[in-house]
Protein backbone atom coordinates (compact mmCIF):
# COMPACT_ATOMS: atom_id res chain seq x y z
CA UNK A 1 0.00 0.00 0.00
CA UNK A 2 2.39 2.89 -1.67
CA UNK A 3 0.15 6.30 -1.99
CA UNK A 4 1.85 9.05 -2.26
CA UNK A 5 0.55 12.79 -3.41
CA UNK A 6 1.65 13.78 -7.53
CA UNK A 7 3.15 17.39 -7.97
CA UNK A 8 0.71 18.47 -10.38
CA UNK A 9 -2.83 17.54 -11.51
CA UNK A 10 -2.59 14.63 -13.65
CA UNK A 11 -0.60 14.19 -16.35
CA UNK A 12 0.86 17.41 -16.44
CA UNK A 13 4.28 18.21 -15.55
CA UNK A 14 4.58 21.67 -14.66
CA UNK A 15 1.73 24.84 -14.07
CA UNK A 16 2.46 28.55 -14.90
CA UNK A 17 -0.24 31.24 -14.94
CA UNK A 18 0.79 34.04 -16.74
CA UNK A 19 0.44 36.83 -13.92
CA UNK A 20 -0.23 40.01 -16.02
CA UNK A 21 -0.71 43.81 -14.79
CA UNK A 22 -3.20 46.22 -16.58
CA UNK A 23 -1.39 49.24 -16.54
CA UNK A 24 -1.56 51.12 -19.84
CA UNK A 25 -4.26 48.85 -21.20
CA UNK A 26 -5.41 51.72 -23.53
CA UNK A 27 -9.17 50.86 -23.55
CA UNK A 28 -12.17 48.27 -23.08
CA UNK A 29 -11.79 46.74 -26.17
CA UNK A 30 -8.53 45.54 -25.99
CA UNK A 31 -8.56 44.75 -22.21
CA UNK A 32 -11.87 41.87 -22.50
CA UNK A 33 -10.83 40.99 -26.90
CA UNK A 34 -7.30 39.84 -24.77
CA UNK A 35 -8.89 37.74 -22.41
CA UNK A 36 -11.09 36.30 -25.26
CA UNK A 37 -7.89 35.83 -27.19
CA UNK A 38 -6.20 34.18 -24.90
CA UNK A 39 -9.31 31.78 -23.21
CA UNK A 40 -10.89 31.25 -26.42
CA UNK A 41 -10.61 29.16 -29.47
CA UNK A 42 -12.69 32.37 -31.20
CA UNK A 43 -12.10 34.53 -34.16
CA UNK A 44 -10.36 38.02 -31.91
CA UNK A 45 -9.45 41.43 -32.87
CA UNK A 46 -5.73 39.66 -31.40
CA UNK A 47 -6.25 36.62 -33.92
CA UNK A 48 -7.63 33.01 -33.31
CA UNK A 49 -7.91 32.13 -29.47
CA UNK A 50 -5.38 30.34 -28.07
CA UNK A 51 -7.76 28.43 -25.44
CA UNK A 52 -5.70 28.84 -22.89
CA UNK A 53 -6.42 29.55 -18.71
CA UNK A 54 -5.04 33.07 -18.57
CA UNK A 55 -6.66 35.93 -16.02
CA UNK A 56 -5.61 39.57 -15.08
CA UNK A 57 -6.19 42.19 -12.98
CA UNK A 58 -8.25 44.99 -12.24
CA UNK A 59 -7.62 48.59 -10.38
CA UNK A 60 -9.97 51.96 -10.18
CA UNK A 61 -9.14 55.85 -10.29
CA UNK A 62 -6.52 56.17 -13.10
CA UNK A 63 -5.02 58.40 -15.21
CA UNK A 64 -7.55 58.45 -18.30
CA UNK A 65 -5.34 56.62 -20.62
CA UNK A 66 -5.29 53.51 -18.60
CA UNK A 67 -8.78 51.28 -18.45
CA UNK A 68 -10.03 50.94 -15.33
CA UNK A 69 -13.10 49.74 -13.67
CA UNK A 70 -13.94 53.71 -12.99
CA UNK A 71 -12.82 54.93 -16.53
CA UNK A 72 -14.89 52.65 -18.60
CA UNK A 73 -18.76 52.87 -18.60
CA UNK A 74 -21.51 50.73 -17.85
CA UNK A 75 -21.00 48.04 -20.20
CA UNK A 76 -17.57 47.71 -19.47
CA UNK A 77 -18.28 47.51 -15.79
CA UNK A 78 -20.55 45.17 -16.38
CA UNK A 79 -18.03 42.75 -18.16
CA UNK A 80 -15.82 42.97 -15.57
CA UNK A 81 -17.90 41.86 -13.15
CA UNK A 82 -18.71 38.98 -15.10
CA UNK A 83 -15.07 37.92 -15.37
CA UNK A 84 -14.50 38.73 -12.03
CA UNK A 85 -17.51 35.95 -11.74
CA UNK A 86 -16.22 33.66 -13.81
CA UNK A 87 -12.70 33.48 -12.48
CA UNK A 88 -10.62 35.59 -15.54
CA UNK A 89 -10.69 38.90 -13.62
CA UNK A 90 -9.04 37.24 -10.36
CA UNK A 91 -6.31 39.81 -8.70
CA UNK A 92 -6.58 43.36 -7.85
CA UNK A 93 -3.66 45.46 -9.12
CA UNK A 94 -4.18 48.22 -6.12
CA UNK A 95 -6.96 50.64 -5.95
CA UNK A 96 -5.50 52.96 -8.43
CA UNK A 97 -3.43 55.91 -8.56
CA UNK A 98 -5.89 58.22 -7.41
CA UNK A 99 -7.52 56.36 -4.44
CA UNK A 100 -5.57 57.83 -1.38
CA UNK A 101 -8.30 57.81 1.21
CA UNK A 102 -10.42 54.95 3.85
CA UNK A 103 -13.48 56.10 2.11
CA UNK A 104 -12.76 55.77 -1.35
CA UNK A 105 -11.32 52.52 -0.46
CA UNK A 106 -14.46 51.33 0.84
CA UNK A 107 -16.87 52.43 -1.87
CA UNK A 108 -14.86 50.34 -4.25
CA UNK A 109 -13.97 47.16 -1.84
CA UNK A 110 -17.71 47.17 -1.54
CA UNK A 111 -18.30 48.10 -5.34
CA UNK A 112 -16.04 45.04 -6.43
CA UNK A 113 -17.59 42.29 -3.94
CA UNK A 114 -21.24 42.77 -5.07
CA UNK A 115 -21.24 38.81 -6.90
CA UNK A 116 -20.86 35.25 -5.29
CA UNK A 117 -17.03 34.96 -6.64
CA UNK A 118 -14.80 37.40 -4.97
CA UNK A 119 -11.20 38.71 -5.97
CA UNK A 120 -8.83 36.86 -3.39
CA UNK A 121 -5.58 38.10 -4.94
CA UNK A 122 -3.51 41.54 -4.27
CA UNK A 123 -1.34 42.42 -5.98
CA UNK A 124 0.96 46.09 -5.46
CA UNK A 125 1.29 48.79 -8.15
CA UNK A 126 3.96 50.97 -9.28
CA UNK A 127 3.68 52.90 -5.96
CA UNK A 128 0.34 53.59 -5.34
CA UNK A 129 -0.55 54.68 -2.04
CA UNK A 130 -2.87 51.81 -1.22
CA UNK A 131 -0.43 49.30 -2.10
CA UNK A 132 0.27 46.95 1.33
CA UNK A 133 3.90 46.44 0.74
CA UNK A 134 6.34 49.80 2.92
CA UNK A 135 9.53 48.93 1.75
CA UNK A 136 9.61 47.97 -2.21
CA UNK A 137 6.60 49.14 -3.53
CA UNK A 138 6.11 52.48 -0.70
CA UNK A 139 2.86 51.84 0.55
CA UNK A 140 0.38 52.94 3.57
CA UNK A 141 -2.28 50.16 3.26
CA UNK A 142 -0.86 48.40 5.77
CA UNK A 143 -0.36 51.54 7.97
CA UNK A 144 -1.99 51.98 10.82
CA UNK A 145 -2.82 55.55 10.85
CA UNK A 146 -2.48 56.14 7.27
CA UNK A 147 -5.38 57.26 5.33
CA UNK A 148 -5.01 54.80 3.12
CA UNK A 149 -5.25 52.20 6.05
CA UNK A 150 -6.99 48.80 4.49
CA UNK A 151 -5.24 45.81 5.83
CA UNK A 152 -7.89 45.30 8.41
CA UNK A 153 -10.70 45.40 5.78
CA UNK A 154 -9.21 43.63 3.11
CA UNK A 155 -6.69 41.57 4.29
CA UNK A 156 -7.41 40.60 8.09
CA UNK A 157 -11.33 39.78 7.42
CA UNK A 158 -9.18 36.87 5.59
CA UNK A 159 -10.66 38.00 2.12
CA UNK A 160 -7.84 38.86 0.60
CA UNK A 161 -4.92 35.77 1.55
CA UNK A 162 -2.34 36.39 -1.02
CA UNK A 163 -0.30 39.66 -1.62
CA UNK A 164 2.30 39.76 -4.05
CA UNK A 165 4.78 42.42 -2.47
CA UNK A 166 7.20 43.74 -5.68
CA UNK A 167 9.31 40.55 -5.73
CA UNK A 168 10.30 38.89 -8.59
CA UNK A 169 12.78 36.38 -9.78
CA UNK A 170 15.03 35.72 -13.11
CA UNK A 171 14.38 31.86 -12.64
CA UNK A 172 12.54 29.77 -13.89
CA UNK A 173 10.89 27.02 -12.09
CA UNK A 174 9.47 27.59 -8.61
CA UNK A 175 8.70 24.96 -6.65
CA UNK A 176 12.14 23.33 -7.61
CA UNK A 177 16.04 23.39 -7.27
CA UNK A 178 17.18 27.27 -8.10
CA UNK A 179 18.36 27.12 -12.63
CA UNK A 180 19.77 29.98 -14.03
CA UNK A 181 19.87 28.08 -17.40
CA UNK A 182 17.46 29.45 -19.77
CA UNK A 183 18.49 32.76 -18.86
CA UNK A 184 21.88 32.01 -20.92
CA UNK A 185 21.28 33.81 -24.38
CA UNK A 186 24.20 33.43 -26.78
CA UNK A 187 23.35 36.18 -29.00
CA UNK A 188 23.45 38.27 -25.51
CA UNK A 189 26.47 36.84 -23.95
CA UNK A 190 27.38 39.77 -21.68
CA UNK A 191 24.02 40.65 -20.48
CA UNK A 192 22.41 37.42 -19.86
CA UNK A 193 25.59 36.64 -17.99
CA UNK A 194 25.16 40.20 -15.82
CA UNK A 195 21.63 38.97 -15.34
CA UNK A 196 22.89 35.24 -13.69
CA UNK A 197 25.45 36.79 -11.63
CA UNK A 198 23.22 39.51 -10.17
CA UNK A 199 20.47 36.83 -9.59
CA UNK A 200 23.23 34.70 -8.15
CA UNK A 201 24.40 37.34 -5.74
CA UNK A 202 20.71 37.79 -4.43
CA UNK A 203 20.59 34.27 -3.48
CA UNK A 204 23.65 34.33 -1.49
CA UNK A 205 22.48 37.47 0.39
CA UNK A 206 19.48 35.90 0.77
CA UNK A 207 21.70 32.76 2.68
CA UNK A 208 22.94 35.92 4.91
CA UNK A 209 19.58 36.90 5.84
CA UNK A 210 18.88 39.77 3.49
CA UNK A 211 15.55 40.41 3.65
CA UNK A 212 14.23 41.76 0.59
CA UNK A 213 15.58 38.78 -1.34
CA UNK A 214 14.53 35.86 1.13
CA UNK A 215 12.48 34.17 -1.31
CA UNK A 216 14.87 33.63 -4.11
CA UNK A 217 16.79 31.42 -1.53
CA UNK A 218 13.87 28.99 -0.91
CA UNK A 219 12.60 29.74 -4.86
CA UNK A 220 9.16 28.57 -3.79
CA UNK A 221 6.05 30.51 -4.92
CA UNK A 222 4.30 31.04 -1.72
CA UNK A 223 5.85 32.12 2.15
CA UNK A 224 3.75 33.21 4.89
CA UNK A 225 4.75 36.58 6.31
CA UNK A 226 3.02 39.40 7.67
CA UNK A 227 2.48 43.12 6.43
CA UNK A 228 3.48 46.34 8.47
CA UNK A 229 0.59 45.91 11.33
CA UNK A 230 1.05 42.47 11.61
CA UNK A 231 -1.52 41.18 9.57
CA UNK A 232 -0.51 37.49 8.12
CA UNK A 233 -0.82 37.08 4.72
CA UNK A 234 0.60 34.52 2.22
CA UNK A 235 2.82 36.64 -0.29
CA UNK A 236 4.24 34.64 -3.54
CA UNK A 237 6.80 35.25 -5.92
CA UNK A 238 6.63 36.11 -9.41
CA UNK A 239 9.41 35.24 -12.35
CA UNK A 240 10.51 37.34 -15.67
CA UNK A 241 13.27 34.61 -16.84
CA UNK A 242 14.62 37.37 -19.33
CA UNK A 243 18.26 37.46 -20.07
CA UNK A 244 18.09 41.08 -19.85
CA UNK A 245 17.09 41.05 -15.96
CA UNK A 246 13.40 40.85 -14.55
CA UNK A 247 12.18 44.66 -15.95
CA UNK A 248 13.16 43.86 -19.64
CA UNK A 249 10.23 42.01 -21.92
CA UNK A 250 7.80 42.04 -19.34
CA UNK A 251 5.10 43.19 -21.87
CA UNK A 252 3.27 42.33 -24.44
CA UNK A 253 5.43 43.43 -26.96
CA UNK A 254 8.54 41.01 -25.21
CA UNK A 255 6.93 38.06 -23.89
CA UNK A 256 7.70 36.27 -26.88
CA UNK A 257 11.55 36.59 -25.55
CA UNK A 258 10.74 35.23 -22.77
CA UNK A 259 7.91 32.34 -23.61
CA UNK A 260 9.97 30.58 -25.52
CA UNK A 261 10.98 26.85 -25.97
CA UNK A 262 14.28 27.57 -23.67
CA UNK A 263 11.85 28.79 -20.79
CA UNK A 264 8.98 26.35 -20.92
CA UNK A 265 11.29 23.31 -21.74
CA UNK A 266 13.15 24.43 -18.21
CA UNK A 267 9.66 24.56 -16.45
CA UNK A 268 9.26 21.03 -17.48
CA UNK A 269 12.44 19.24 -16.93
CA UNK A 270 12.53 21.17 -13.55
CA UNK A 271 8.73 19.82 -12.74
CA UNK A 272 8.18 23.34 -11.59
CA UNK A 273 5.73 26.47 -11.39
CA UNK A 274 5.76 29.81 -12.19
CA UNK A 275 3.76 32.91 -12.59
CA UNK A 276 5.14 34.99 -15.13
CA UNK A 277 4.79 39.10 -14.44
CA UNK A 278 3.95 40.45 -17.27
CA UNK A 279 2.11 43.91 -18.74
CA UNK A 280 -0.32 42.41 -21.48
CA UNK A 281 -1.95 45.94 -22.26
CA UNK A 282 1.00 47.48 -23.36
CA UNK A 283 0.84 46.54 -26.79
CA UNK A 284 1.91 47.23 -29.94
CA UNK A 285 -0.66 49.23 -31.17
CA UNK A 286 -4.57 49.63 -30.57
CA UNK A 287 -4.85 48.35 -34.71
CA UNK A 288 -3.07 45.22 -33.98
CA UNK A 289 -2.08 44.81 -30.22
CA UNK A 290 -0.29 41.50 -30.92
CA UNK A 291 2.62 40.85 -33.55
CA UNK A 292 3.08 38.00 -34.97
CA UNK A 293 5.98 37.19 -32.63
CA UNK A 294 3.51 37.31 -29.65
CA UNK A 295 0.81 35.29 -30.98
CA UNK A 296 3.10 32.58 -32.01
CA UNK A 297 4.91 32.51 -28.26
CA UNK A 298 0.91 32.05 -26.90
CA UNK A 299 0.70 29.39 -29.53
CA UNK A 300 4.07 27.41 -27.97
CA UNK A 301 2.29 27.52 -24.74
CA UNK A 302 -1.07 26.08 -26.16
CA UNK A 303 1.50 23.62 -27.44
CA UNK A 304 2.79 22.33 -24.45
CA UNK A 305 -0.37 22.54 -22.68
CA UNK A 306 -2.02 20.17 -25.36
CA UNK A 307 1.19 18.08 -24.67
CA UNK A 308 0.13 17.58 -21.28
CA UNK A 309 3.09 18.83 -19.97
CA UNK A 310 2.29 22.58 -18.79
CA UNK A 311 -1.24 23.17 -17.21
CA UNK A 312 -1.84 26.56 -17.85
CA UNK A 313 -4.00 28.18 -15.25
CA UNK A 314 -4.90 31.81 -13.35
CA UNK A 315 -3.19 33.40 -10.89
CA UNK A 316 -5.69 32.82 -8.23
CA UNK A 317 -6.04 29.13 -9.28
CA UNK A 318 -2.27 28.08 -8.96
CA UNK A 319 -1.89 29.73 -5.76
CA UNK A 320 -5.23 28.16 -4.37
CA UNK A 321 -3.63 25.08 -5.74
CA UNK A 322 -0.30 25.39 -4.33
CA UNK A 323 -1.87 26.38 -0.68
CA UNK A 324 -3.82 23.16 -0.67
CA UNK A 325 -1.36 20.51 -1.36
CA UNK A 326 1.44 22.17 0.64
CA UNK A 327 -0.82 21.98 3.70
CA UNK A 328 -2.80 18.80 2.94
CA UNK A 329 -2.98 16.26 5.87
CA UNK A 330 -3.84 12.61 4.63
CA UNK A 331 -3.79 9.18 6.17
CA UNK A 332 -3.87 5.89 4.48
CA UNK A 333 -5.66 2.75 5.56
CA UNK A 334 -6.26 -0.44 3.89
CA UNK A 335 -10.01 -1.88 4.17
CA UNK A 336 -10.54 -5.38 3.28
CA UNK A 337 -8.55 -5.09 -0.86
CA UNK A 338 -9.57 -1.22 -0.86
CA UNK A 339 -7.22 1.49 0.07
CA UNK A 340 -8.81 4.05 1.75
CA UNK A 341 -7.81 7.86 1.92
CA UNK A 342 -8.57 10.26 4.70
CA UNK A 343 -8.32 13.95 3.55
CA UNK A 344 -8.93 16.56 6.57
CA UNK A 345 -8.79 20.11 5.01
CA UNK A 346 -10.08 23.63 5.48
CA UNK A 347 -10.13 24.14 1.42
CA UNK A 348 -12.95 23.11 -1.32
CA UNK A 349 -14.40 23.72 -4.67
CA UNK A 350 -11.70 25.10 -7.00
CA UNK A 351 -8.78 24.57 -4.55
CA UNK A 352 -9.31 20.62 -4.28
CA UNK A 353 -9.26 20.98 -8.19
CA UNK A 354 -6.65 18.56 -9.64
CA UNK A 355 -5.11 16.58 -6.50
CA UNK A 356 -3.80 13.47 -7.46
CA UNK A 357 -2.42 10.56 -5.25
CA UNK A 358 -0.19 8.10 -6.97
CA UNK A 359 -1.92 4.45 -5.59
CA UNK A 360 -1.17 0.55 -6.67
CA UNK A 361 -4.72 0.03 -7.84
CA UNK A 362 -6.68 3.29 -8.77
CA UNK A 363 -10.10 1.09 -9.02
CA UNK A 364 -9.65 -0.53 -5.27
CA UNK A 365 -9.04 3.33 -4.32
CA UNK A 366 -11.89 5.63 -2.52
CA UNK A 367 -10.93 9.25 -0.82
CA UNK A 368 -13.04 10.87 2.08
CA UNK A 369 -12.72 13.96 2.35
CA UNK A 370 -13.70 15.72 6.20
CA UNK A 371 -15.51 12.43 6.46
CA UNK A 372 -17.31 12.62 3.32
CA UNK A 373 -16.43 9.96 0.59
CA UNK A 374 -15.66 11.87 -2.88
CA UNK A 375 -17.83 10.44 -5.35
CA UNK A 376 -16.31 11.52 -8.74
CA UNK A 377 -13.13 10.41 -8.01
CA UNK A 378 -11.08 10.27 -11.44
CA UNK A 379 -9.29 6.96 -12.30
CA UNK A 380 -6.05 7.92 -14.46
CA UNK A 381 -3.90 5.68 -16.81
CA UNK A 382 0.05 5.20 -15.84
CA UNK A 383 1.83 8.50 -16.12
CA UNK A 384 5.23 9.50 -17.37
CA UNK A 385 6.94 7.71 -14.37
CA UNK A 386 4.67 4.48 -15.65
CA UNK A 387 2.29 5.27 -12.33
CA UNK A 388 -1.14 5.07 -11.60
CA UNK A 389 -3.18 7.52 -9.97
CA UNK A 390 -6.62 8.58 -8.82
CA UNK A 391 -7.88 12.72 -8.73
CA UNK A 392 -10.20 14.70 -7.72
CA UNK A 393 -11.10 16.59 -10.97
CA UNK A 394 -9.20 19.45 -12.49
CA UNK A 395 -12.33 21.19 -14.22
CA UNK A 396 -11.48 24.58 -16.40
CA UNK A 397 -13.30 28.04 -16.14
CA UNK A 398 -15.83 28.62 -18.30
CA UNK A 399 -15.55 31.60 -20.02
CA UNK A 400 -18.55 34.34 -20.81
CA UNK A 401 -20.33 33.63 -23.79
CA UNK A 402 -22.00 36.70 -24.45
CA UNK A 403 -18.38 38.42 -23.57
Amino acid sequence: MIVSLRKYPYPYQAMLAICSDLDETPNKEIYFETARYLNTTEDTLLGKGVGLEVGNTIYFDMPKHNFSYTNTDDDGRSKILQLIQSGHIDCLHSFGDFVTTRAQIEKYWFEIRQGARKIEVWIDHAQATSNLDNDIMQGHGAEIGADAYHADLTIQSGALPFVWKGRVTSCVAQNAKRSYASIFNRKQVKASIKTILLEFIKGWLARFGHRKYAMHKANKVLRRTTLIDGSPVLEFLRCNPSWGGVSMFDTARGIHNVLTESVLNTLVNKQGCSLFYSHLGKVFSEQAPFSEQTKKAFELLARYQGQQKILVTTTRRLLGYLRTTEELDFVVKQEGEETHIYVTTDYHGDDLSGVTWYVEKPDKTRVFINGEQYVNLQINQPDQTNRSSVSIAWVPLNFPNNL
